[in-house]
């Protein structure tokens, strides 16, 4: 039986029924978009690809990784790295708001990067050997972000704006980076800076994960400043979606899918980085809850991969990552809730993800595509733009923020449970069966119950962008894209041969 959350009306957002002048500001911004955009940075993506195509050092592919990044982010980025402006198909939001992710989703990157150097000012050797001045990007963006008199000032919040989800990964960048940028600052400076990221207080967010990008600026707020602001009724709220066997629902009536490992976990992990005496034992005890059972979902040929965000794919083993970071630092969790995952099975997992994916194009000018593989506008939802996909990069955050710590580079890699033996288990709390076969290395997911029992076999396929609606969004520069979301099509089972997205 699963559990029962209460529910709330979904608000009418703005940018999901546009009126006239919603349509006549995103032409103007998509205006701004083709004058400033520059041609793809397309200089290291077969290097890139070939990296990951065969056997080498994970510690060098993720260094590589963050070059790879950061050398394309440079070439994209306007007005003091506070924007960038990827090649790709729009967002339902703005081109600025789009070019914005292009900043927000790349610092943390750079930041974990840097968080981990020896130095107080490092320097970053591109794949070209240029050098690459991470610090100095993130301090000026900050400034520059933050500035309403700067033109690359991230602007005013309002309620259900999709810059309330991107402060949250510039809050993380910032504590990430706070010895090397924000002890920097002088007093007037960082109180500009955090008078821009309380704006989250007064805002309004969907009844779902979104609960937890306010609570990570303002658990960053009172890190760095002592000023506590932390809304633990919208923390109470996300708990309320946990429904055991460590799998959250994103929200009363969402799904449950892979938003629980770059989502959920992804941001419950980094709350308790940032305050390690707020919740660990939720937090933790739900953490090795879902990786106790969700490290059987990896293969070398990839992912029983259901919902939405595919695009986000890379970040798949990011809740493994974290798992081991937390038993690490701090093994206050019950034996009994504590995960049976090895450093040497998730080195693994977060490796043949890696690889599985990129070698079969999954990044391309200097950005993870938006798609599974190659670039596929089937999949790609819109509320997704050109610098959306950095999601992908969470678990690489991750790895890059704890790997020293925990031996990640030097551990010796253990076989999958799927390289081991056949299994099958049930996961109760969301009524679903995984079932792994040795011989073919294969691993399916099953759900019992529907999502929809509206279905039919042409409702059921991936459709795709009608000829109209591709121009429509080419002239106003907003996503007019089919919604593919095959878990809400009635899709129930999914194949690590990932032949849905064939």
């Amino acid at each position: 039986m699963q559990k029962d959350i209460t529910a709330t009306a979904r608000p009418i957002i703005p940018y999901e029924h546009p009126d006239l002048s919603m349509y006549l500001k995103l032409m103007k911004e998509n205006a701004i978009r083709l004058r400033y955009r520059k041609k793809a940075y397309t200089q290291h993506d077969a290097y890139i690809q070939q990296l990951f195509s065969s056997e080498n050092p994970l510690k060098q592919q993720c260094d590589d990784l963050v070059r790879y990044v950061a050398e394309a982010f440079e070439h994209y980025a306007m007005w003091d790295y506070t924007h960038a402006y990827y090649p790709g198909r729009p967002s339902q939001q703005t081109a600025r708001t789009d070019a914005m992710e292009g900043c927000s989703r790349v610092l943390p990157t750079l930041a974990a990067w840097l968080s981990q150097q020896q130095e107080d000012s490092p320097m970053l050797q591109g794949i070209t050997g240029k050098p690459l001045d991470v610090t100095s990007w993130i301090h000026k963006a900050f400034l520059a972000g933050t500035d309403p008199q700067h033109p690359g000032y991230w602007g005013t919040l309002h309620d259900y704006d999709q810059r309330t989800c991107e402060s949250a990964d510039l809050a993380l960048a910032l504590w990430l980076s706070r010895k090397q940028v924000w002890d920097t600052y002088n007093t007037t400076q960082q109180r500009q800076i955090i008078d821009w990221f309380k704006q989250v207080n007064h805002c309004q967010t969907v009844d779902n994960n979104w609960h937890l990008f306010p609570l990570t600026v303002q658990l960053v707020v009172k890190a760095l400043t002592g000023e506590d602001h932390v809304e633990h009724v919208r923390y109470e709220r996300t708990k309320a979606f946990y429904v055991g066997d460590g799998w959250f629902r994103d929200g009363a009536k969402g799904n449950y899918d892979y938003y629980n490992a770059w989502g959920f976990f992804y941001s419950l992990y980094w709350l308790d980085c940032i305050d390690p005496a707020f919740d660990p034992e939720f937090i933790r005890t739900s953490l090795n809850a879902f990786s106790e059972r969700f490290r059987y979902f990896f293969t070398p040929q990839g992912l029983p991969l259901f919902g939405r965000s595919a695009c986000y794919r890379l970040a798949a083993a990011s809740p493994l990552l974290a798992t081991l970071a937390v038993n690490h630092n701090a093994p206050r969790c019950d034996d009994a809730a504590t995960s049976r995952l090895s450093i040497g099975e998730t080195k693994r997992a977060f490796r043949v993800s890696l690889d599985y994916f990129i070698a079969n194009g999954a990044l391309k000018n200097g950005a993870p595509t938006q798609g599974v593989f190659s670039d596929d506008p089937r999949l790609v939802d819109n509320y997704s733009g050109p610098a959306s996909s950095f999601w992908s990069l969470r678990a690489l955050n991750i790895a890059l923020f704890c790997g020293d710590k925990i031996g990640l580079w030097q551990a010796e890699e253990s076989p999958l449970a799927i390289e081991q033996q056949d299994f099958m288990f049930d996961i109760p709390a969301i009524e679903a069966t995984v079932i792994g076969t040795f011989k073919t290395k294969e691993v399916v997911v099953i759900f019992r119950s529907d999502y929809t029992q509206e279905q039919s076999p042409p409702s059921r396929r991936l459709e795709t962008q009608t000829y109209w609606k591709k121009m429509q969004e080419i002239l106003t520069g907003r996503a007019e894209r089919p919604k593919n979301n095959l878990l809400r099509k009635g899709i129930t089972c999914y194949s690590s041969k990932m032949s849905h997205f064939f």
